[in-house]
């Protein structure tokens, strides 16, 4: 993208956006800041650190909080998948493309890995963040980024559910290295005079703010932090990618928070056309006012802390109860070194003293209590959370009925996360969308299930997108919501199998439902039932996007694949339309549609020729294993083999196969 907007800001202007986002940065930080003590509690908790306890006291960290993650994931671990759906007819053979464009697009980047890693972020600390942007660079290229929630700023006024009511928004991080700045200067894309002063100082990959220092937490050895500063490379930059609203238009800035240098500031329809912050984000308990709203780590914090606290209480208690303090008469036993146990050792005492009351053990009790309230607390967590020791898979249940009814809570407990993030996927689908209309500039060639089979095709945005085009989408279900469904489709199909003989049911509607339950589209249930017109629907669609494009003024040639219904899409179009369409319009639909005749006819003919052919083998097949039967019976006649001439003979008045046949 050409950095002419850039350029084309005042200097004054650009001051003014500068310096409104960097008070945008230091308020929405201010509004974060009091999560960061949870969060890095949680982290403690997450990598098995030593809670702070008293020397000579048991500090055994119990592994729960990482447990408690794991098994959380395992409950929506399914990767990342959403679809787009057709909206109108013509849109179904497009729709298609895409969606294998999108198949393709997620293996490439790696996107169920960072879809495991953003739902790990939400579960830890309360938000999965993401950035996506496409490019076209070096040919298109989908780029999808976990953003790590110290990083990512966003104004406090938005709330938690719609990110596009933000005026302004944020990530730190994005590092470029002197040989990429002076690339932008001559692509024209930075500032000249503001990229030139950078370059001629060391860079700052050194420096430490405040979101640095929050993720120091995570390093078991925070020396690592001091180390990076000694190899850093002085020719790295660390920057800002902020976003902001400056009298009524976003802008996008890219600037050190140090010293409020931006070396970039253009309009973020230049970047994007959509005009769409590019980020996308879900919240484990989402909330209409708040951003940063708690994690499940967050309800269970405090209770793992209580119950690691119990533990070592226990362990305590036993160290004392087998290792126990003494009373000693130092008067009897001049060297209390010497009470150490040590095999076949020796204690020297002083004469004239009762041994028996030179030392005393003191007897301690064992205690129970601790181990009382880790149960109560655990139970408590279960309740809490959702996570019971069924959903851990260490329950004992086996029976079938318990096994399901477990899944049901499951689900109604993960079901809860589940559309959470489903919501934070639309959003991933619409950037999605806009960028491979924005970037796909070039032909990508994508796998295709088609009537042979996988094929491969190659696919340009012309082939997807139409003026004013808008698609729906589609998120899978998680496991544990899948696993209930799976069970609730099976109770329902039973029941329409055992009603099959019942005179009142309707078998027509007893299929559909069949159908319906086991997961087809409504248009596949459609076709399945239409015995008239097999494999017609993508043709049918096909003829919707035509009369799009001839609507539109283009020039098209005609379809190979054309027949009959094909045809009668067009006239039935014009009849219906008459009124709408100007002159033009149905000048260019009916000679559109004249000159579809001769194309029907052959593939009309072909159609026939394939049916005369396979009656032919039928007949020979019959033949031979009447032969085989007969062990060659007098009289038996060959199987008729028809006249390729014929095949007229089948094709009545209108060009269509006769039904005959």
């Amino acid at each position: 993208m050409s950095g002419d907007s850039t350029m084309a800001i005042n200097f004054e202007t650009r001051q003014r956006i500068i310096a409104q986002a960097l008070q945008e940065l230091d308020f929405a930080r201010t509004y974060k800041q009091g999560k960061t003590k949870n969060w890095r509690t949680n982290e403690d908790l997450y990598y098995s650190r030593k809670l702070n306890t008293e020397t000579a006291r048991a500090n055994v960290d119990l592994g729960q909080m990482s447990s408690f993650v794991h098994t959380l994931l395992s409950k929506i671990d399914n990767p990342l998948v959403f679809k787009f759906v057709k909206r109108k007819e013509a849109q179904l053979k497009r729709i298609k493309l895409l969606n294998a464009l999108r198949t393709i697009d997620q293996d490439k980047d790696d996107w169920d890995i960072k879809d495991i890693t953003g739902k790990k972020q939400a579960l830890i600390y309360g938000r999965a963040i993401y950035s996506y942007t496409a490019d076209s660079i070096n040919g298109y290229k989908a780029n999808l980024e976990n953003v790590d929630v110290y990083d990512y700023l966003i104004d406090p006024s938005a709330g938690g559910i719609d990110i596009e009511k933000a005026f302004y928004m944020g990530r730190y991080g994005v590092v470029k290295t002197k040989t990429d700045l002076k690339k932008g200067v001559k692509d024209g894309i930075y500032l000249r005079t503001e990229t030139t002063r950078l370059i001629e100082g060391s860079g700052n990959i050194t420096e430490m703010n405040q979101e640095d220092v929050n993720k120091q937490n995570r390093t078991w050895d925070t020396n690592v932090w001091t180390q990076q500063k000694e190899i850093a490379n002085p020719d790295k930059y660390k920057f800002w990618e902020w976003y902001t609203t400056f009298e009524g238009t976003r802008y996008y800035l890219l600037m050190t928070e140090s010293g409020g240098t931006a070396i970039r500031v253009e309009p973020l329809k230049e970047l994007f056309e959509s005009n769409m912050f590019p980020f996308w984000t879900w919240a484990a308990f989402p909330d209409l006012t708040e951003f940063w709203t708690p994690s499940y780590c967050d309800y269970v914090r405090e209770i793992f802390m209580a119950q690691a606290i119990s533990i070592n209480q226990m362990l305590d208690n036993a160290e004392q109860v087998n290792k126990p303090q003494k009373l000693v008469n130092v008067m009897a036993v001049p060297n209390l070194a010497e009470l150490k146990y040590r095999r076949d050792g020796y204690i020297k005492v002083n004469k004239d003293i009762d041994l028996n009351r030179a030392v005393q053990q003191l007897t301690v009790p064992s205690i129970n209590t601790p181990i009382e309230v880790y149960n109560i607390l655990d139970g408590i967590q279960e309740k809490t959370s959702g996570v019971t020791a069924g959903a851990k898979g260490v329950s004992d249940e086996d029976k079938v009925g318990i096994y399901e009814g477990n899944q049901a809570n499951a689900a109604d407990r993960f079901g809860f996360l589940n559309k959470s993030y489903s919501f934070g996927y639309k959003r991933f689908a619409k950037l999605y969308e806009h960028g491979v209309r924005e970037h796909l500039i070039k032909k990508v060639a994508v796998d295709i299930l088609g009537p042979d089979g996988v094929e491969i095709v190659e696919v340009s945005r012309r082939d997807i997108f139409r003026k004013d085009d808008e698609f729906g989408t589609m998120v899978e279900s998680s496991n544990a919501e899948t696993a209930l469904s799976e069970t609730e489709k099976r109770t329902k199909i039973a029941f329409l199998n055992a009603q099959a003989m019942n005179p009142i049911q309707n078998p027509q509607k007893a299929y559909e439902l069949q159908a319906s339950i086991a997961g087809f589209e409504e248009d596949t249930i459609k076709q399945l039932l239409d015995t008239s017109d097999y494999g017609s629907a993508e043709l049918m669609s096909e003829a919707e996007r035509d009369i799009e494009a001839l609507l539109d003024g283009e020039k098209i040639a005609p379809n190979q694949a054309a027949n009959t219904a094909y045809k009668q899409r067009f006239v039935d179009y014009m009849k219906d339309n008459m009124e709408d369409i100007t002159p033009d319009q149905f000048e260019l639909l009916a000679n559109y549609v004249l000159s579809l005749d001769e194309i029907i006819m052959q593939n009309t003919v072909r159609q026939a020729n394939d049916i005369l052919f396979k009656q032919q083998m039928e007949m020979i097949t019959q033949g031979q294993q009447g032969m085989e039967q007969s062990q060659g019976a007098p009289g038996q006649q060959s199987p008729m083999v028809m006249d390729e001439n014929k095949t007229e003979d089948i094709i009545n008045t209108n060009g269509e196969v006769s039904p005959q046949l």
